[in-house]
C-alpha cells in the first residue's frame, strides 16, 4: 500500500495545503462515508455539503470557491484549481489495478513478428498477432485481441474485451443479390495516450488506415468503423457506433449511444448530444443535438427538410398574419 504525505501530494495534484499538518500520511481516496485517518475527500460542489457535515474527512480537497463550506470542518485542506483535475491524478496514483506482478499474463499469445516497447503489460488471454507495434509504458488488460498490422502509441491504456483491427462490415451484392465480402487489407493506428474501453471495436481500413489520434479517450462499447479518422483529444461514451470513413475532429465530445453516418465529417471542437443521429457534416464548431421518432424515410426526408426551414416559415408566416 502506497504511503504519501500532504506535502507530497500538494506538488503531485498541483494543490496547496492551506489548513493542517503537511506531514500526514495518506494511502487512499474514499467518499465521505468511508473516510479514513489515512484517506483523502474531495469536495466538489455544494450539493455534497449535507453529505460532508454528516461524514466530515479527516482531510479534503476542494477549490477557493468551495473553501468556506469546508474551513470549520475538515482538519487537513488541500486547495486546487481544478480539484476534478487534481482527483483524476490521485486516482492513478492510488489505483490498484494498474499494477501487475508480470509483464505478459497467462494464456496470452504473442508473434513473434510483434514488436513490444518497454514497461508494456499485457493481460491474460491475449493474442497479438503478426506486424503488431505496441508503444513504451502501454498497459493491455485482460481478453484483448489485437489483428494484423495495427500499432498502438505510448503509453495507451486499452482496456479488457477490446478488439482492434477486425474485419470491417464491407459487402457488395453479386447477380444472385448474394453478399460478397470485401477483404479489408488495411490496419489500425492507435497514436500516444489513447485510452479505450471494454468491449470497444475499432475495424482496420479497407486499404488504408483507420486513426485514433493523440489524447483521444474512447467509453465501453464503442463501434469504430473502417478508415474511420478521429483527431486528437476527442472524448466518445458508451454505445456510439461511427460509421466507415467519417472524419471526427479535434477536441471534440460525443455521447452516449450517437450514431454518426458513413463518411460524415465533423468539425474540431463539436460536443454532441446523448442518442443524436449526425447524417450530415457538422462544418463549424458548436453543441448539436438530433432526436426524432423513426419515420419511414421518404417522410423523415420531408421533415427534416421543414425543420431546417422552421425559422424561415415562422418568419413568414408572422409577416403574413401583421399584414
Amino acid at each position: 500500500m502506497k504511503y504519501y504525505t500532504l506535502s507530497q501530494l500538494q506538488s503531485l495534484c498541483e494543490c496547496y495545503l492551506c489548513k493542517g499538518d503537511k506531514s500526514h500520511m495518506i494511502n487512499s481516496i474514499r467518499n465521505f462515508d468511508e473516510s479514513s485517518e489515512s484517506s483523502i475527500s474531495f469536495y466538489l460542489g455544494a450539493e455534497f455539503k449535507s453529505e460532508l457535515k454528516k461524514n466530515p474527512p479527516k482531510s479534503c480537497i476542494t477549490s477557493n470557491v468551495l473553501l468556506p463550506d469546508i474551513a470549520d470542518i475538515v482538519e487537513n485542506i488541500l486547495v486546487s484549481e481544478n480539484p476534478y483535475l487534481s482527483f483524476a491524478k490521485l486516482s492513478q496514483i492510488f489505483s490498484p489495478g494498474l499494477e501487475r506482478s508480470s509483464n505478459i499474463g497467462k494464456g496470452s499469445v504473442i508473434s513473434d513478428s510483434a514488436l513490444i516497447g518497454k514497461n508494456v503489460v499485457i493481460g491474460n488471454n491475449c493474442s497479438i498477432e503478426g506486424n503488431v507495434k505496441i508503444g513504451d509504458g502501454t498497459f493491455i488488460d485482460h481478453n484483448v485481441v489485437i489483428y494484423n498490422n495495427s500499432s498502438i502509441g505510448q503509453n495507451c491504456f486499452i482496456s479488457s474485451g477490446v478488439v482492434i483491427g477486425s474485419q470491417g462490415f464491407g459487402y457488395a451484392k453479386d447477380n444472385s443479390g448474394k453478399w460478397k465480402h470485401i477483404y479489408h487489407s488495411g490496419g489500425v493506428k492507435i497514436c500516444d495516450n489513447v485510452h479505450i474501453g471494454s468491449n470497444t471495436c475499432i475495424d482496420r481500413g479497407t486499404l488504408g488506415h483507420t486513426l485514433i489520434s493523440n489524447g483521444v479517450i474512447i467509453d465501453n462499447n464503442v463501434h469504430i468503423a473502417h478508415n474511420v479518422s478521429i483527431k486528437e483529444n476527442t472524448a466518445i461514451a458508451a454505445k456510439t457506433g461511427i460509421a466507415g470513413s467519417s472524419t471526427i475532429g479535434s477536441n471534440c465530445q460525443i455521447g452516449g449511444m450517437v450514431g454518426i453516418y458513413g463518411k460524415a465529417k465533423v468539425s474540431d471542437d463539436v460536443i454532441i448530444s446523448p442518442k443524436s443521429s449526425v447524417y450530415r457534416d457538422i462544418k463549424n464548431p458548436g453543441f448539436y443535438s438530433g432526436t426524432f421518432p423513426l419515420l419511414s424515410h421518404s417522410n423523415w426526408k420531408k421533415v427534416s427538410t421543414l425543420l431546417s426551414k422552421i425559422d424561415k416559415i415562422i418568419k413568414n408566416l408572422k409577416k403574413t398574419n401583421f399584414n
